[in-house]
């Protein structure tokens, strides 16, 4: 790897004169990745190229320094997180500080990250979900009273983006965490009736709900009767029922005694617990009667294809529950047979009891009996152009309403970022404008500067605001008046004509997004 990093740049400053001696060299920071600083920069400096890592090139154009992306005040105990081994020790009494932005983050009492974070990213979007501060940093210095009082217990105030940060005693922490317990979330109790595969179409809206497919199958839905296959693709849904009846097999009598002795168990304990659970469902059998409904399905309408099996809860997407990123979805070839089918489903299943996914439900009281998994069954895109997440944000009192675009080319991540990739985000206005730029992707353009794709903005903006509508008045249906905000996952894709397409791929409220006027 380091010898083709020295004969690219070799290439760039041949091919492009204006470069005067060697290119720097961008490496990454993060442990055991393949161009890390630790990797790369010996090897480098031996052939006299200069290295540096992006947040370093931020500090020197005097890039942002803080930035709060969760203004909620937090109270407990600082410490500074330097690799993964200590992120086992975190507890929801800890205000972290991650050297890097964590693929998962147990329940805290903060979030501090000394990288750059999204607004719309699972980190964020969790932190919004429980209510808790979430600041990133350029680094330690950017702050100096906080790296002062690691160890210490703390409490931060963000007012109005200006950082407060003192020491208290342990009676005010606990008199504090007394005060700001997470309120508990109840789930809907899921339905047993149905085994064979489900269509998301408007003829089968009997079947169509939270306690029988889960909210993620359920909002898709919705958005597809909305908008049309012009904007939302053909779906299916496999029920709660054969996730239910698969644990049969051995798995209840493991979720069961898990449940009865959890009180009991360390966070070790927990983990090896929940591993027994996930490992006897994956080698469990799934049902032949659902298996023959879905290769049915599979067969007939994505011949040749590849379908996205994707985890459809009780206790994710839905509004006082988000669940971002806690359960796993697998990719599937419908030409291959129904072993590797049914591998991928117990896998889906079994991400139920992920170790995140326990501990975030934990946190919020949920009723772990009462919790189930279906699955939603949905094209896969392959070589979109783009991809990204849409934040529908109402304002408190005019009803007015801003639309924020986070996207980045191909499939990298919005909502789960590689390290210091950053995305393309902006505000649209009215007749897909973009009115306020927050950032460019360091990846490629999407939108920003490319015409024929930003004609889509027009679209994109409608339909976000119908869809946020549509699901603020089934809420409201439902006897909720809070407002919330939509947040939206969309891909863009290109043909073989040059032509774009949008299509909307997911649709979730989001509370705590309220904007004041």
């Amino acid at each position: 790897m380091a010898n083709d990093i020295i004969k690219l740049t070799q290439l760039i400053s041949a091919t492009y004169k204006q470069f005067k001696g060697k290119p720097l060299v961008i490496v990454n920071t993060k442990e055991k990745h393949i161009l890390s600083q630790q990797v790369l920069e010996p090897f480098l400096k031996k052939h006299q190229f200069n290295t540096a890592v992006p947040m370093n090139l931020i500090k020197h154009f005097d890039g942002f320094k803080i930035e709060v992306l969760n203004e909620v005040v937090a109270v407990g105990r600082l410490v500074h997180v330097k690799n993964e081994k200590e992120m086992v020790k975190l507890t929801p009494q800890d205000i972290a500080i991650f050297e890097h932005i964590p693929e998962r983050v147990p329940p805290l009492a903060g979030i501090i990250t000394l990288e750059p974070q999204t607004p719309l990213s699972h980190v964020n979007l969790l932190a919004k979900n429980r209510k808790t501060l979430n600041i990133s940093l350029t680094s330690l210095s950017a702050w100096p009273e906080l790296k002062a009082k690691i160890g210490q217990i703390v409490e931060i105030n963000p007012k109005f983006q200006k950082l407060i940060i003192k020491t208290v005693t342990s009676d005010y922490a606990a008199k504090f965490w007394k005060n700001n317990q997470p309120q508990k979330v109840n789930i809907p109790n899921p339905e047993l009736t149905f085994e064979s595969t489900i269509p998301l179409n408007k003829h089968f809206k009997q079947y169509q709900k939270v306690n029988l497919i889960g909210a993620k199958a359920n909002n898709y839905a919705l958005i597809h009767e909305l908008l049309g296959e012009e904007y939302v693709l053909p779906a299916y849904a496999i029920g709660f029922k054969p996730y239910m009846d698969l644990l049969t097999q051995g798995a209840d009598k493991e979720i069961n005694f898990f449940l009865s002795k959890k009180s009991t168990l360390n966070k070790s304990e927990k983990q090896k617990a929940l591993a027994r659970i996930r490992n006897v469902i994956t080698k469990s059998t799934p049902s032949a009667a659902m298996l023959e409904s879905l290769r049915g399905v599979l067969n007939k309408y994505f011949a040749g294809k590849k379908v996205k099996l994707r985890s459809s809860t009780n206790c994710e997407d839905l509004p006082q529950f988000n669940g971002a990123g806690l359960y796993t979805s697998k990719g599937f070839n419908v030409a291959d047979n129904d072993k590797v089918l049914a591998e991928k489903i117990t896998k889906v299943y079994a991400s139920l009891w992920n170790d995140e996914a326990f501990e975030e439900r934990e946190y919020f009281g949920i009723d772990h009996k009462k919790v189930a998994m279906a699955i939603l069954v949905s094209p896969a895109f392959v070589d979109e152009f783009a991809n990204g997440v849409i934040l529908v944000t109402p304002h408190e009192k005019s009803g007015n309403v801003d639309v924020l675009v986070n996207t980045q080319p191909g499939e990298n991540e919005v909502a789960n970022p590689k390290k210091n990739d950053k995305p393309e985000a902006f505000l649209v206005g009215q007749n897909g404008v973009v009115s306020s730029i927050k950032s460019h992707s360091n990846l490629g353009k999407v939108f920003i500067g490319n015409e024929q794709v930003s004609a889509l903005l027009k679209v994109l903006r409608i339909n976000a605001i119908k869809v946020h509508q549509a699901l603020m008045n089934r809420q409201k249906e439902s006897g909720d008046k809070q407002l919330y905000s939509t947040d939206i996952e969309f891909k863009v894709v290109k043909n073989t004509d040059g032509q774009y397409f949008l299509y909307f791929k997911q649709a979730r409220l989001l509370r705590n997004h309220i904007l004041p006027e």
